[in-house]
């Protein structure tokens, strides 16, 4: 199923012609309902970052993170810490190599502080002394965002995967816009079988039936 063939699906499930001008509105909703529940093996992405100012901006379609190894001496990985315990942490002036990250907004940062002491150069205001200079280069391991289906963009991994799922998402929410009752509860009730079915297979193909590795104490 690609977007064009998504959109003629909708109409003709709802049985309404009036639902066909909607079509783009029912899939953006569908997919901010995606974003915000899905976390698969399909959407754990790697991107490399290369820090030289206290603030990193990171990819686009970044979701959530998984995981930041620094690249330095050696590599590690870094802890993350709650924006407030970075500031606290900050007043007694660490040194050397990265420790930890937090993240701001749409922004990565590192402790200690990357960049220079100067508004003029990093954007963010004057950066606390001391502060790491050059650069340092990270590999971030994230959840990206599902791609948004459009006509210029007909299709995507999800819908290539599981086509069931983007159609009773935008059934449900024609059904939510012609106040459609029994409608909702049958594509919710759909849905959630959908969902069901994409987390077992998640855990199939994340363990593959092999027995988890503990780690020795």
């Amino acid at each position: 199923m690609n977007y064009s063939e998504l959109t003629a699906a909708i109409t003709s499930w709802a049985h309404r012609s009036d639902v066909a001008a909607q079509a783009d509105t029912f899939i953006q909703l569908a997919e901010a309902e995606f974003n915000t529940r899905l976390r698969t093996v399909d959407q754990e992405t790697v991107a490399e970052l290369v820090c030289n100012t206290r603030y990193t901006a990171l990819p686009s379609d970044f979701l959530e993170m998984r995981a930041v190894e620094y690249l330095g001496t050696t590599i590690s990985n870094l802890t993350y810490a709650t924006p407030e315990f970075i500031s606290a942490w900050r007043t007694a002036s660490p040194t050397g190599e990265s420790k930890a990250y937090t993240l701001r907004g749409l922004y990565i940062e590192l402790l200690p502080n990357l960049g220079a002491d100067d508004p003029a150069i990093d954007g963010f205001g004057d950066d606390v002394l001391p502060f790491q200079s050059g650069e340092v280069e990270l590999t971030i391991h994230y959840w990206a965002k599902v791609p948004a289906l459009t006509a210029l963009a007909p299709t995507n991994w999800l819908i290539n995967a599981h086509p069931n799922l983007y159609l009773y998402a935008c059934l449900r929410n024609a059904a939510i816009w012609t106040k459609d009752d029994r409608g909702i509860e049958r594509y919710t009730g759909l849905l959630q079988g959908e969902w069901d079915a994409i987390q077992r297979k998640d855990v199939n193909r994340r363990f593959g039936g092999s027995a988890l590795c503990v780690r020795a104490a």
